[in-house]
């Protein structure tokens, strides 16, 4: 599991960790890092103390992350639907700011001005709430056959109708683009969107998620699915957020 997994519960949302009940293992939401049930970690820098894997899971997402409210309102607006003064706002009132010292730090507006963002934000989170058991109850009386569609990788680039890809729909392209395996290679590379973004979501699952890789190392994996241009692939992985790297061009990463 990398990035964030929208099927994990609100609470595990909040807390930054999973529990995997099939590997007996907490993972962390953010990098993927896992802590196995029954072994106990010892805290960096403190010889005398050690915590059982879901508490050391608690500590790891506070020391490497910091808090979650801080690692989701580093996501865009896209994703979240709150725009940059209303996440600034956000943090001030986790912070226990009254309006008095937000309007003291922002330099302007009124304690009036702040009370109206906190009511918005609370009729968000009704209507958040609402549509969740919305959608929710409309799944409950879906036949068990209906469509489910792919998730969407967290660090895209755009969300839109390109996305709108269901498991089936997605099996069938690797099957037709890879006709000899997942391990390649590509027959073509698509030029309609909906499939570029299925044969590159399951290229980039072959790099190892917390793990930077030198540029050589990416082109090898990537030759095995397209020897002829794997520069095209590259490209496109980072240009559709599936992959990051450094301003040199040296180091490449799954982005999260």
């Amino acid at each position: 599991m990398t990035g964030f997994d929208w099927q994990v519960s609100l609470e595990d949302l909040k807390k930054g960790f999973v529990y995997d009940s099939a590997k007996e293992q907490y993972v962390c939401l953010v990098c993927g890092e896992a802590f196995e049930e029954g072994i106990v970690y010892r805290v960096p820098g403190m010889d005398d103390r050690m915590y059982e894997a879901k508490r050391f899971a608690a500590y790891h997402m506070e020391s490497v992350h910091g808090s979650m409210l801080a690692q989701l309102l580093e996501m865009d607006k896209k994703t979240t639907g709150l725009t940059d003064l209303q996440k600034e706002l956000v943090r001030d009132f986790a912070a226990g700011l009254s309006d008095a010292e937000i309007v003291k730090r922002i330099g302007a507006g009124s304690a009036s001005t702040i009370r109206n963002h906190r009511f918005v934000l609370k009729e968000k989170a009704k209507q958040a709430k609402l549509l969740l058991a919305i959608i929710e109850l409309m799944e409950s009386g879906a036949p068990a056959d209906s469509p489910k569609f792919v998730p969407v990788h967290p660090t895209a680039t755009q969300v839109d109708e390109r996305y709108a890809l269901t498991e089936e729909e997605n099996s069938k392209l690797l099957k037709q683009y890879l006709p000899k395996g997942p391990d390649g290679p590509l027959t073509a590379f698509p030029r309609k969107e909906k499939r570029k973004i299925a044969v590159l979501r399951h290229i980039v699952s072959y790099f190892e998620a917390g793990k930077q890789y030198k540029e050589k190392e990416v082109n090898e994996r990537l030759k095995l699915f397209w020897e002829s241009d794997y520069v095209t692939l590259r490209r496109y992985l980072i240009e559709y957020g599936f992959m990051d790297r450094t301003d040199d061009c040296s180091l490449y990463w799954v982005k999260k």
